[in-house]
Order: structure tokens, then C-alpha cells, then sequence
């Protein structure tokens, strides 16, 4: 919906680096925030002059999907085994498997930097000869080994100081932090809510509370489901939920026993994904996030930059999107009450809701815009090359 546009600051051309071969390597089975702020990055770099290619180790699955509709072209990697997160007298046998597969397709492919995304690709790229390896790690840490795979990174980047503190200790000091990029976002309006309702079949003014996310424990969509029931039973007006992601199983099952159990049949609807999301964040009422231990919440960054009111956990990375009672609402994990009574909040105040939108906007636009993110990543390529 939106070019992205590489920031008015950029270097100029006798300060901007040369051109670096740069590649981003994906499993390709599947799509998540993580992606979406990487595949950003990649673009933003070859508007920036970079050749940046994207891999994929499997050739089927939603991210090649995505490309596929995106006409964004990508190249086959190896189909290679990723080493195990162990100690590494335990793992020396699998890196060497691993460089091995590698090593052939890596002689007929120069790349100044390999920039990876997923622990699969940390741990499969870890291992390879040849290109500078820039781990970005875009969820909290995974286990104690992470250090001395980690170390053997060129650079290591944490998307939030909550994962960055994640690390274990030796680790915290070889990583830097540096925020995920996001561009402008359809702005919240009575015309987008308008046309939400009509796409689901409700009323002009029912009140949309919506739930964006993939279904998993750490998600939450059945603590969604709870929040609903709690609202519902209390605000005088019509209400939807609507719930758009992944509907994975065996989480779909348990959200629908749930649905049906607490009599909300006609208002949680569960729409699955949907793109372009715009649109549809834009008509929202409010956007409730009760996922757990996120390291950076993409979805809150999307609505807080299109000024929608934000209700979300107060854990991990969401307490640096979001300040309380001032950009936003945080609840404790799991407070079904707590979340219905900001939620019923959000809907009662609109004045104050939207004074929180306000802020919420300037602050995520400052924070996260897609030129600091680029300076930041080129000041890292710079360090390494």
C-alpha cells in the first residue's frame, strides 16, 4: 500500500558504503512478523544501492507464497540439516555436515554478508565458511548454548532491549539492539470502521475489539476469547471480535469448544489471515494483544502508528512500545479482568483514547521508522566488512 521510501538523511555519495552482496536465507515453510520486518529491511537495502538476494532451503510453504504474490524472486539454498543448539563438543560433527552442504553453492555464490532471521538459519549459517554472518535475533533467547554459537557471529543484533537481556550474560556484550522497521500505516477512521463492519457483517457502529495474531499457547487466543465474554456481559453497545491469523490447530479446536461454551457464536468470529491487513486494522476499535514474552510486538507498532487503541501485556518487549496510561494500556499476563476493564475503558473515553493515539503515534514514529533502522543495520555491515 505504501513505497517505502529510504530515509531523506541518507549518507551521501562519498560517505555511502559500497555496494555489499548481501544474502537473506529463509526456511520458507512459514510467515511472521519476523519476516515481514526482514523482507523490509532487504528492500530498503537495494533502494540503498545493496544487491541483496533472498534463499530459501524449501521450496513450498506460506513464505513462498508470499513471494510468489510480492513478485519478489528468490534463489534455492541447499537442502542441509541446521546443527543442533548444544554444547559444542557435542555439535562439532553437525556443523561440519552442515558446512560441507554448503560449501559448494557458497563457491558458485560470492556474498560480502550472510544476514539470518530464524534460529534454523542461525544455526545453519553459524556454521558456513566464507561470508561475515549477521545473526538477528527477533525472539528471546533460546537456551543456555546460545553463547558460544552466538560469539562466532561477525555481529549479533537483538530487536529489543527485553530480548537483548534475554541473552545469557557472556553473549550481552558481543549484541547490540536495534528496533524492527515499520512504514506509515492506514490511519484510523470512522470510513475504514465503516467498511470493517460491513466486511463482517455487523451494523455501522458496532464496536470492533480485534485479536491479530498466529494461534499458539504463547498467543493466547483462548485468553481472547475470555476478555470478549467479559466485555460483552458489561458494554451496552453492539461488539464484534474479530480474530485474524493462522488458525493452528490443536488451537483452533480449543478456541471454537470455547466460542461455543461462553455462547459468543455471534461475536468471535474467526476471519483467519488477511492482507493487506490496512485496511482492516484502521477500522478497529481497539486492537487487544494478551500474547506472552513478545519480544517486540509487531502488530502493537502497526496499530499504534495507525492510532488505534492498544491494550496489550505488560511483559517483555511490549513494555517498550507502549507506556501505560499514557500511549496505551498494559495489563498482567493472563488478567482476563484487567484487559476487559481497559477494554471497556478504551470504548467509554474516546476522548481520552484518542489523546493515548496521539501519543502512541509519535512515539512509534520515532522509535521505529525504517531509515534508523537502515542507518543502524549499514553501521553494522560498515563495522564487519
Amino acid at each position: 500500500m505504501f513505497d517505502i521510501v529510504v530515509r531523506s538523511d541518507a549518507l551521501s555519495e562519498d560517505t555511502m558504503p559500497r555496494p555489499l552482496n548481501i544474502l537473506f536465507p529463509y526456511t520458507g515453510d512459514s510467515v511472521g512478523g519476523s519476516h515481514i520486518s526482514s523482507l523490509l529491511l532487504a528492500r530498503a537495502l537495494r533502494e540503498g544501492g545493496h544487491n541483496v538476494t533472498l534463499g530459501l532451503h524449501r521450496g513450498v510453504g506460506a513464505l513462498v507464497d508470499r513471494l510468489a504474490a510480492e513478485n519478489e524472486p528468490w534463489v534455492p539454498l541447499p537442502d542441509v540439516e541446521a546443527p543442533k543448539l548444544r554444547a559444542a563438543w557435542r555439535s562439532a560433527l553437525a556443523r561440519r555436515r552442515t558446512r560441507r552442504g554448503l560449501a559448494e553453492w557458497l563457491r558458485a555464490h560470492r556474498f560480502d554478508i550472510v544476514h539470518t532471521h530464524d534460529m534454523r538459519n542461525h544455526l545453519i549459517w553459524n556454521a558456513a565458511d566464507g561470508p561475515a554472518h549477521v545473526w538477528h535475533q527477533r525472539t528471546p533467547a533460546s537456551g543456555k548454548h546460545m553463547t558460544n554459537w552466538g560469539l562466532r557471529a561477525a555481529a549479533f543484533i537483538a530487536v529489543s532491549r527485553f530480548t537483548l537481556q534475554s541473552l545469557p550474560e557472556a553473549l550481552q556484550g558481543h549484541a547490540r539492539m536495534i528496533y524492527n522497521p515499520f512504514l506509515p500505516q492506514q490511519p484510523a477512521s470512522e470510513e475504514a470502521r465503516a467498511a470493517l463492519c460491513a466486511a463482517l457483517g455487523v451494523a455501522p457502529g458496532t464496536a470492533v475489539v480485534g485479536y491479530v495474531a498466529n494461534f499458539s499457547d504463547r498467543k493466547r487466543p483462548e485468553l481472547f476469547v475470555e476478555i470478549a465474554a467479559h466485555v460483552r456481559a458489561v458494554h451496552p453497545g453492539p461488539l464484534v471480535f474479530p480474530m485474524y491469523g493462522a488458525l493452528h490447530e490443536p488451537f483452533l479446536g480449543r478456541v471454537k469448544a470455547r466460542i461455543a461454551k461462553l455462547g459468543l457464536g455471534d461475536a468471535v468470529r474467526l476471519i483467519g489471515p488477511q492482507a493487506p491487513f490496512g485496511p482492516v486494522m484502521a477500522g478497529f476499535s481497539a486492537l487487544v494483544a494478551p500474547a506472552r514474552n513478545e519480544a517486540l510486538g509487531r502488530t502493537l507498532i502497526e496499530a499504534g502508528l495507525a492510532g488505534v487503541p492498544l491494550i496489550a501485556t505488560r511483559e517483555g518487549g511490549n513494555t517498550e512500545i507502549v507506556e501505560d496510561g499514557v500511549t496505551g494500556h498494559l495489563v498482567p499476563p493472563d488478567d482476563v479482568e484487567g484487559f476487559a476493564r481497559a477494554v471497556l475503558e478504551v470504548l467509554s473515553n474516546p476522548a481520552e483514547s484518542a489523546a493515548r493515539c496521539a501519543a502512541a503515534r509519535a512515539r512509534c514514529e520515532r522509535l521505529f521508522s525504517l531509515g534508523a533502522h537502515v542507518s543502524a543495520i549499514e553501521a553494522v555491515y560498515d563495522e564487519i566488512i
